[in-house]
């Protein structure tokens, strides 16, 4: 049962909650459950043979691994860039701070293809590193590149904002009674910071485990060996086997959703340690850094060579490949009539899904920001999962629903109405896979207000 803050003046709660739920369950919710009830047509000691055959294993072992890996690094170097950004004044750190959300924009199989062209044994590094016995493409090495560069972006953009609000008050004190630059970061700065980066940290961990596009065309999809989960239920679909696809997408939602939740769980522990409240007065008491130049030199010159390698290059070789052949061969790309349709789907389809995920993100976020009620945690977790889960499962969902074989297939077919490979299965995906930007932008914004 829903429970409001006591002695709130605020009006809205019930229409806004109403319309978050009722969003919910439709775009998110009641596609997802049709996974479980999928894989539970399943006899119990079949489920449990398909998602524990070696093949899986081995798929887990590796979609697992190295997002954990990825997510390590992008923490560690996430923390440098998000320091280098608020703590110091230089050139091109509007710039720095700008590219960081390339992989937000930029479509994965995009990324994949740019990826590929550094990282094969051809291409721009690749080439350089395979007579050392480093193969970049076609191998576990590979993946961890691709689930890099879409994962530095969460961290970042999650420890970004706690270091803007770090009480500067306590730094100045820690100062004045004499500790070292190294005593106030260790006893004073990485405390404070710490619930921010272990959200960043999980956040990028579930991301990568969701991740599908960038990764195909640099891994080599070898089965036992390169072969991650999302790739694994692609094949279980082309072998008419959904019920086995199900089961493996139900333990990718299962475990996707315990990361979030545990982020959660991180956000209320960190609630707690503040006592709910934040300083107004942070903003007026930060300051650039006394780091010593050559601190400040190796933060920026690590900061500026990771985002120089992992974002900024891939951007440069799409660029570099679209205009080579010259501007006239570039432009002539957009007379052809498929990729003129191409484009108009795309735009239509954004169209539609911005404004119905705008007024799901302002009524979400004001519910969520203003009221006090059992189980927001878990609301906030929902929201989020579109944005960690396969692009895969959220394809599957839609089928199981609306597919020839799915709940409404063939209601709609007897009336001629077509969801999957149609409109508005594009536009369902979209809504999807964009579901949670506008929610999770805005409740910050709101609690601060």
């Amino acid at each position: 049962m829903l429970k409001k803050k006591k002695n709130a003046t605020l009006p809205g709660f019930g229409l806004t909650m109403g319309y978050t739920l009722l969003y919910l369950s439709l775009v998110v919710l009641i596609p997802l459950s049709a996974l479980f009830l999928k894989a539970g047509t399943m006899e119990r000691s079949e489920f449990y043979a398909t998602i524990t055959s070696p093949r899986v294993m081995a798929a887990y072992r590796l979609t697992f691994g190295a997002s954990l890996l990825a997510a390590l690094i992008n923490t560690v170097f996430g923390a440098l860039i998000a320091w280098a950004i608020v703590r110091y004044r230089f050139v091109g750190r509007p710039i720095l701070d700008a590219i960081i959300d390339l992989p937000f924009a930029m479509p994965t199989a995009v990324s994949g293809i740019a990826l590929m062209a550094i990282y094969a044994p051809t291409g721009l590094i690749g080439r350089h590193l395979l007579p050392y016995g480093i193969r970049t493409a076609i191998s576990p090495l590979g993946i961890l590149i691709a689930l890099t560069f879409i994962g530095l972006p969460f961290v970042v953009r999650t420890l970004q904002p706690a270091l803007e609000e770090l009480d500067g008050k306590a730094e100045q004190a820690s100062a004045s009674l004499g500790a070292s630059r190294w005593q106030t970061f260790c006893r004073i700065i990485v405390p404070s910071l710490l619930p921010s980066l272990l959200t960043g940290f999980t956040l990028a961990f579930a991301r990568a485990l969701g991740e599908y596009g960038s990764v195909i065309f640099i891994a080599g999809n070898i089965p036992m060996k390169t072969e991650i989960t999302s790739l694994l239920i692609i094949s279980k679909l082309d072998d008419s086997d959904v019920p086995g696809a199900a089961a493996i997408a139900v333990v990718m939602l299962v475990a996707t959703l315990m990361i979030l939740l545990f982020v959660q769980a991180i956000q209320w522990w960190s609630g707690r340690l503040t006592g709910g409240h934040k300083s107004m007065s942070n903003k007026a008491m930060r300051c650039e850094s006394k780091d010593p130049w050559w601190v400040r030199a190796l933060v920026i010159s690590l900061s500026g060579s990771f985002v120089l390698l992992m974002l900024v290059l891939p951007l440069g070789v799409i660029f570099w490949e679209a205009f080579r052949k010259g501007i006239p061969v570039y432009l002539n790309a957009f007379r052809d009539r498929n990729a003129i349709r191409a484009i108009y789907m795309t735009c239509l389809a954004a169209g539609i899904a911005v404004p119905l995920n705008l007024v799901f993100g302002v009524m979400a976020s004001w519910a969520i920001a203003k009221f006090t009620f059992r189980g927001k945690g878990l609301l906030i977790a929902l929201i989020d999962l579109p944005f960690a889960i396969s692009p895969v499962i959220s394809g599957l969902i839609y089928i199981l629903v609306f597919g020839m074989q799915g709940w409404f297939g063939r209601w709609l077919d007897g009336y001629g109405i077509q969801i999957i490979f149609a409109v508005p299965g594009i536009v369902l995906a979209t809504l999807f896979v964009t579901f949670p930007f506008v929610a999770r932008e805005l409740i910050p914004l709101m609690q601060e207000l």
